[in-house]
């Protein structure tokens, strides 16, 4: 029966045993501008609104991490993560705004950046300019990936858990305390609840650490890229 061209990929792959690489890979990889800033949310969403004007479920973003590449190699780390208190949207954003500046790629695995950026874009239109510019400048590495590459041992998946293993083994997520997206956000939410500050600040360095990967991740999924071609 007829296969559509990933499925078709997928089956060659694994048939072969062999990584599958466009030829339009390395002018893909090239398609950014310096510094790249490998970015990633973390959010929460309470089935009970926390803060005035939200809704149930609604993604809170909370916590970001970002490694920023320069040209000549070298990478520098920021952060940010919500102190408990008020609504954090607002000091997240400005901080995101800050840190990110206004040159150079902003690299990203998936649209969901995009997705919380445009929100809070809405809830926060004095910033709204600022945060349609970011939005121009992200490049999705998960899209490069489904393009322009396959390896025998996605399994079918382009998750980062997926392809991560597969291209740089030498990255797990498996010795962290945090192992997903929504492990993160029950432990913020945690977090806000306890009154302990040592078991809150053990819970903090944990959100640091998976978000931190995250990012350090797509950085190291880059270079394996180069390196495939």
């Amino acid at each position: 029966f007829p296969l559509k061209p990933m499925q078709a990929r997928i089956r060659d792959c694994v048939i072969e045993n062999r990584p599958w690489v466009s030829a339009q890979l390395q002018s893909a990889l090239k398609n950014i501008s310096y510094p790249v800033h490998h970015l990633d949310f973390e959010t929460m969403g309470p089935v009970i609104p926390r803060y005035k004007g939200t809704r149930p479920f609604q993604a809170i973003p909370m916590q970001y991490s970002n490694h920023r590449e320069e040209a000549d190699g070298s990478i520098v780390h920021l952060e940010y993560l919500s102190a408990p208190g008020g609504d954090p949207r607002r000091e997240f954003t400005e901080r995101l705004i800050a840190d990110l500046g206004n040159e150079g790629s902003i690299c990203v695995y998936s649209n969901y950046e995009k997705t919380v950026i445009n929100k809070l874009a809405a809830a926060f239109p004095d910033l709204a300019p600022d945060l349609k510019t970011l939005v121009t400048r992200l490049w999705d590495l998960m899209k490069v990936l489904e393009e322009h590459y396959y390896h025998p041992a996605f399994k079918g998946s382009f998750s980062i858990k997926s392809v991560l293993p597969a291209m740089v083994p030498s990255l797990s997520y498996d010795e962290l305390n945090i192992h997903d997206g929504m492990q993160a956000a029950r432990e913020y939410e945690r977090a806000l609840e306890i009154d302990d500050a040592e078991e809150r600040e053990a819970i903090y360095t944990n959100l640091r650490e998976y978000c931190a990967l995250d990012t350090w991740a797509m950085v190291e999924l880059r270079r394996a890229l180069k390196n495939s071609v």
